[in-house]
């Protein structure tokens, strides 16, 4: 019975760990693409990106025109990259980088809140086609596929308090189950703290800039899986000071007993002995 039990605490324990690297990976991807983290990543990428185009000369070149223009309007309108992007004047008169970052942020948000046909995986295999007859991977970034990385989170998560039930059943001494969990949250946490390292890897500067949209909050969301890890770790610590601890003062208290009961058959025996001492004077006497 016990080798069957210990067989399937190590399926549930393996398993368990499984779905908290899973949990991990999707907390991480759903948390990295709400739009103001895909917000705030795409215009640092995009902005670079469009440094080594015609974009940010034609803009500087055009700039004069735009102040002229937004003395009699409220709003200027171009084109950005084939999209058409509408700037507020108060924010074009800011300067020429004021009007390229509000653009890309315009972009931005046309292609995170494009409502797409395909559902998210078969976005994958359909290549999905824009309004404007090009394939192109922006249903990565946007709102379906922030729904969909937080619905498998949700998933993952229940997954694992399922599996932390079974492991809490199949475990013999309980107070260890702090220590396993900890060191299991410990464990699938140091690889996304280490991810930029991971990245650096890639030869393809532009595929990592593209990579961290998605693993943005990578750092962020392991550090709160180490820090719950270690607080677990700590307190079954703790625990097994405590059960030691506890182990020696019932040590202790037994010591204790012994004597207490040694001195008390001592003086049982000397009661013994002055009684019968008793006896045979008054057996004398008559």
């Amino acid at each position: 019975m016990g080798v069957i039990r210990g067989f399937f605490l190590v399926i549930a324990t393996v398993l368990l760990f499984l779905s908290l690297i899973s949990m991990t990976l999707f907390w991480t991807l759903g948390s990295s693409l709400s739009y103001n983290n895909v917000e705030k990543q795409s215009v640092i990428i995009i902005k670079d990106f469009l440094q080594d185009t015609n974009v940010t000369d034609h803009i500087q070149k055009v700039y004069p025109i735009i102040q002229l223009y937004c003395q009699n309007y409220s709003n200027y309108v171009f084109s950005l990259e084939g999209y058409t992007v509408d700037i507020p004047c108060d924010v074009a008169l800011q300067g020429d980088d004021a009007v390229i970052e509000e653009g890309i942020k315009d972009m931005v948000h046309e292609i995170y809140y494009t409502e797409y046909d395909c559902d998210f995986l078969n976005c994958f295999n359909e290549m999905y086609i824009d309004s404007k007859g090009k394939v192109t991977p922006f249903f990565l970034i946007s709102e379906k596929a922030y729904d969909f990385w937080n619905n498998k989170f949700h998933i993952s998560l229940i997954a694992s308090l399922v599996l932390l039930a079974l492991v809490f059943l199949l475990i013999e001494k309980k107070t260890t189950m702090p220590l396993l969990i900890g060191s299991l949250l410990i464990i699938s946490s140091l690889p996304f703290i280490k991810l930029d390292v991971l990245l650096s890897l890639f030869s393809d500067k532009t595929s990592v800039k593209l990579l961290s949209i998605f693993f943005s909050q990578a750092y962020f969301i392991a550090v709160k899986i180490l820090i719950a890890g270690i607080i677990l770790l700590a307190i079954g610590i703790i625990l097994k000071i405590f059960k030691v601890g506890f182990s020696i003062s019932d040590f202790i208290s037994k010591i204790k007993e012994k004597i207490q009961e040694g001195r008390e058959k001592q003086k049982q025996q000397k009661m013994q002995v002055q009684k019968k001492s008793k006896k045979a004077r008054k057996s004398k006497s008559k």
